[in-house]
């Protein structure tokens, strides 16, 4: 496994035998492959053990997500809260659809969840152009009717999420940046990161503008499934993947994902913002997208020490990548196809087979 020790023995901690047990006394029994106990992802997991299983009563396929460490648990509480609270609401004209909950356990020691398994009649790529474009933008104007307005509105959301506003992002960018300097020194991503943190901080009015409307920061096909045409949401419990904030954080980083997996989803939804919604509304589309792009770049930053092998090689190919990106949105021009191409290329050839196992759950090759 490309990881060093500190992540695995993390997640050493949390015991699977005491997790089954309990399940197992509630009529839950896990599943003898576990698709997410492999990948990268799993590689740079932190906190929590994300589980398949099913119900005896009924063979129901079940998600079990458990954590014995206290930000895993956390992680978990929260993301119940979420449920709950954004099902409730009395100002949004809309609701986010999440998997049924099951199951709930949480004691001196250990945090469960348990949700329906969402099966999906084909992944998110599989669909038309013309259904992806719909269903993605159905999505965002869903999360987008959840725009706190007033002061009550502010109060009822506040116990459950944090409020992102221009000084909140403009702070976690410039952490961004001290992460490339300490982790890279006057490496060029450094340098861009640098120039894109002075662009957002001139525009920062623009971001304050669209700002107090919930967000999915990682809205992307790993993180939602498919059903009859309805998109179920997952992972909601990381406040720095839900919060209420620029209503194009979720946007920016579905789309910057597209610029890898189909690029003719981006260029569609950008164009229909863009004419549709109007110059400065892309403009700040574009804010959200650099600043999604820095995230990337500092966890990119982070994860070279934390690698080796091939996954070490992917790391740094991606830096290279988000960099070229990054000098693009700034400069608002498209990257060249052989950028992107050359990536997926490179990538293809140094990822685990565990890895390209996952990724048929949501991605295309």
């Amino acid at each position: 496994m490309n990881a060093t020790s500190p992540t695995m023995n993390t997640l050493m901690l949390l015991s699977l035998e005491k997790a089954r047990q309990i399940l197992a006394h509630q009529g839950f029994s896990l599943a003898e492959r576990q698709p997410y106990l492999s990948g990268e992802r799993f590689l740079m997991a932190k906190s929590r053990l994300v589980l398949a299983g099913t119900r005896a009563s009924d063979a129901t396929k079940v998600i079990v997500k458990m954590s014995n460490l206290e930000s895993g648990r956390k992680e978990i509480r929260t993301e119940k809260r979420v449920r709950y609270l954004l099902q409730s609401l009395a100002f949004a004209k809309k609701t986010i659809t999440f998997p049924q909950e099951i199951y709930f356990y949480d004691d001196d020691t250990y945090t469960i969840l348990v949700t329906e398994f969402v099966e999906q009649e084909k992944i998110f790529v599989e669909y038309t152009l013309e259904e992806q474009f719909f269903m993605a933008l159905r999505a965002f104007e869903e999360q987008e009717a959840f725009h706190a307005t007033t002061f009550e509105h502010t109060r009822a959301i506040a116990p459950v999420f944090e409020l992102f506003n221009a000084k909140k992002y403009l702070e976690v960018f410039h952490v961004f940046a001290e992460t490339l300097e300490h982790e890279l020194g006057n490496h060029e991503a450094t340098r861009t990161l640098i120039r894109a943190g002075k662009f957002l901080a001139r525009h920062a009015a623009i971001i304050d503008r669209y700002g107090n409307t919930f967000t999915h920061t990682d809205f992307v096909p790993h993180n939602f499934r498919i059903r009859n045409n309805v998109l179920y949401m997952l992972d909601c419990g990381d406040s720095m993947e839900v919060h209420f904030g620029n209503k194009y954080e979720g946007w920016a980083r579905f789309l910057n994902y597209m610029y890898i997996h189909n690029h003719a989803l981006e260029r569609l939804l950008t164009g229909y913002l863009r004419t549709n919604r109007g110059e400065e509304e892309y403009l700040d589309l574009r804010l959200m997208r650099i600043y999604k792009v820095g995230r990337l770049l500092a966890y990119y930053a982070r994860a070279r020490k934390e690698t080796k092998g091939d996954l070490h090689a992917l790391t740094e190919i991606r830096l290279n990548l988000w960099n070229n990106i990054l000098k693009c949105l700034l400069e608002d021009t498209p990257p060249k196809e052989k950028l992107i191409t050359t990536y997926r290329t490179e990538r293809n050839k140094l990822r685990s087979p565990e890895e390209k196992e996952r990724q048929k759950d949501f991605a295309a090759p």
